[in-house]
């Protein structure tokens, strides 16, 4: 069922919504269960507090967007776009990300579990502060992305370009990097504690200076 997008509505329980263009906008504090989004862009707005369930996002757009403290559980997001924006503080639990743009943006302090990340291009994006737990990267492709005191447990990078990424001070727990480039990448006083490397040259790294292996 198509949904109208009215401002005193807050709960959208396997409805559509679609071809929505805010301006300035605020969609925060939704519950969307069952339910799609898309080709939906937003720009210099707010969309706080959001909590999904089992629900898909196709082609959501964000610009200049106050997005923070959302909660999203099984969740599908195809050709997400993120600039200037903060989704900080939120919570990933069994979500896939399909073809991510991101750049310019922070996912700072959030929570991602059983998560599947595949074909995103990612740049200038900071997740430090991040939790992974039983996650996994497919063919990512970033430059210059954050991890700064992030913790990564189970944890998969197969396939990645991994170009200037910040690891600094980050603890990877029975995680595996396949087949991954990691020019330049930095992982000053990064922990491991039975991470495997295939395929992979840590060489290529910039900074491996008081690292740990456990």
């Amino acid at each position: 069922m198509e949904a109208s997008l009215n401002q005193d509505r807050t709960i959208f329980i396997q409805e559509t919504i679609s071809g929505t263009n805010l301006m300035q906008g605020d969609f925060s504090n939704r519950r969307l269960i069952g339910s799609t989004v898309q080709s939906f862009k937003m720009q210099d707005g707010r969309c706080r507090y959001l909590r999904a369930q089992g629900t898909r996002f196709q082609n959501f757009s964000i610009d200049h967007v106050l997005c923070d403290q959302g909660n999203y559980q099984d969740c599908a997001w195809s050709g997400l776009e993120v600039r200037n924006s903060f989704l900080t503080g939120s919570h990933f639990s069994g979500c896939t990300f399909e073809a991510t743009m991101g750049e310019l943006s922070s996912f700072g302090l959030s929570f991602f579990s059983d998560c599947k990340l595949q074909g995103s291009r990612l740049s200038e994006v900071s997740f430090s502060g991040t939790w992974w737990k039983n996650c996994w990267f497919e063919q990512e492709d970033y430059f210059f992305v954050r991890f700064p005191s992030s913790v990564f447990l189970e944890t998969r990078f197969v396939g990645c370009r991994l170009q200037k990424v910040i690891f600094r001070e980050a603890t990877f727990i029975r995680c595996s990097f396949e087949k991954c480039t990691l020019n330049e990448s930095v992982f000053h006083k990064a922990r491991f504690i039975d991470t495997q490397w295939i395929d992979t040259d840590m060489q290529q790294a910039a900074n491996l200076k008081e690292i740990r292996y456990d």
